[in-house]
């Protein structure tokens, strides 16, 4: 097979030829050359303990697969692999940005003694770091943050050569938050959040939507209730159903089983109240669920009816997915000695650190077939930019104009039949509006089946205004009309 590369690119990997041509016949017949021409290093740098779905033995395993499947069907065209650039001194979040000095020294290393590589950064952070996006714009090379997405890269003057392509975006739950309140016109919503930190999204939950434009206007009205890890329950609900309907809960699946059981208790799960959990699709400690295998579970199966879920969601093949994880277990074990528990499958991290790669495998492979300079990190990064990329069996990537993968977020309703969450709405990057899903429509139980009020008609104690006035028009009418009578009469009277 004969590929013609640009003369400006052959230039720069001379001297990896091995045939004795000149540069132009080099870039003719490239067939001539050995067959790793092109090497890619990924140089990654993430967190060690297994102790969060993006750290390395969670996350890697999916570079591995993919690395082994691109190596294979694109053999002539280049050879890629990874090195981990992170010592086992990075620990936990706050050691990621202490030790990013480890970056600079693998990259002078590798300059040094292989200036022909495409070396492209990898990321595996708590967030997406300014930091890091600086090394990549200050070497001129691709900077890949494969975390969770804060939105804090999408300035292309400043992060010319960054891509967020992490599963989990913080900015689309705050767009969803929005989207939700807008379309069943609540605008007095409350949110109950874990300040246990047993996980960190919670008050990253907390975070995100008190900086959204919507509450920071007060187009939304957003009442705070934070739990504490000994609260209790009891209080808190009586509490937060006294200042609205619709309650926005996130926190440890223990806990948002103990305040459905206890909203059950009080019986705040009638179709008046509205429950809507803020989750990640997978956690270190497990989904959210009513199963615990416990003399409760029959009680928190009650509780658990009326409780929606807003979370992020993946339109992958379930039988291409179930392979690919199962091939990711499997590289988990063999190269990092992480064994899955019982019943816990690989994260959607390790799934996009796979789609990660098949994806710039694609972007590389046609940047050379359209003559790129991919040693241009500015010019590389550009390739990526608004459009669709495949991503192996599991489907396409799509990062939009600013370096950020746009995912799908889905609104989700307790399915009593099969004891699961089902989709029943979502959003997109494609739409404007939240869009329904025709086969299993979002359905309320109120008596005129639309949703809830986030504030009762007659107010949380009953006395607000129209009820209040109801009660007494009869009693005001009819002293009205006595004092009319009465001046009437008086009227006469006098003449």
């Amino acid at each position: 097979m004969v590929r013609i590369f640009s003369s400006a690119l052959i230039k720069r990997r001379s001297s990896r030829c091995s045939c004795a041509l000149t540069v132009l016949r080099c870039s003719v017949l490239l067939l001539f050359c050995p067959g790793d021409c092109l090497d890619v290093e990924l140089l990654i740098y993430g967190l060690w303990p297994p102790i969060l779905l993006q750290s390395i033995p969670l996350s890697g395993p999916g570079f591995d697969v993919a690395i082994a499947e691109v190596n294979r069907d694109l053999a002539g065209v280049m050879k890629m692999q990874r090195r981990y650039i992170s010592g086992p001194e990075v620990v936990v979040c706050d050691d990621t940005g202490a030790y990013f000095d480890q970056i600079s020294r693998h990259f002078y290393g590798y300059r040094k003694n292989s200036t022909d590589a495409l070396l492209i950064l990898v990321h595996l952070g708590c967030d997406d770091t300014t930091i890091f996006a600086q090394l990549g714009r200050e070497w001129n090379i691709l900077a890949i943050s494969g975390g969770a997405t804060f939105s804090n890269l999408r300035d292309r003057v400043l992060f010319p050569t960054t891509l967020a392509t992490g599963p989990f975006q913080f900015e689309l739950y705050s767009i969803m938050f929005r989207k939700v309140c807008e379309t069943f016109n609540w605008t007095n919503v409350g949110l109950a959040y874990d300040l246990s930190r047993t996980l960190p999204f919670p008050l990253k939950v907390y975070q995100t939507l008190m900086s959204s434009a919507s509450v920071r206007t007060g187009q939304i009205q957003l009442q705070l209730f934070p739990i504490p890890a000994a609260a209790n329950l009891t209080e808190l609900l009586q509490k937060v159903t006294l200042v609205s309907r619709v309650v926005f809960v996130s926190g440890t699946p223990v806990l948002i089983r103990k305040l459905m059981m206890e909203a059950l208790n009080q019986n705040k799960t009638t179709p008046e109240y509205v429950w809507i959990s803020v989750d990640l699709p997978e956690q270190t400690i497990g989904p959210i669920t009513w199963f615990q295998n416990d003399t409760d579970d029959q009680v928190a199966f009650r509780a658990f009816a009326p409780l929606k879920q807003m979370i992020t969601c993946f339109d992958h093949d379930p039988a291409a997915n179930r392979l690919l994880k199962e091939e990711i277990r499997l590289k988990a074990q063999e190269n990092y000695g992480y064994k899955y528990p019982l019943g816990r499958a690989p994260s959607e991290f390790a799934t996009s650190s796979y789609a990660t790669i098949k994806m710039l495998a694609n972007v590389i492979h046609q940047s050379i077939q359209g003559g790129v300079d991919f040693y241009n990190g500015r010019l590389f990064t550009q390739q990526f930019l608004n459009r669709s990329h495949s991503a192996g069996p599991i489907g396409d990537l799509y990062i939009d104009a600013d370096g950020e993968r746009q995912n799908k977020i889905c609104l989700m309703k307790f399915d009593s039949s099969t004891g699961k969450f089902a989709r029943t709405m979502f959003y997109d990057y494609t739409q404007s509006s939240l869009q329904e899903i025709p086969d299993d429509p979002i359905q309320w139980n109120t008596t005129d089946n639309k949703p809830p009020r986030d504030t009762p008609r007659c107010g949380f104690l009953g006395d607000a205004f129209p009820c209040v006035t109801d009660s007494t028009t009869v009693i005001v009418a009819g002293v009205t009309s006595a004092l009319t009578v009465f001046a009437l009469l008086f009227g006469c009277i006098l003449r």
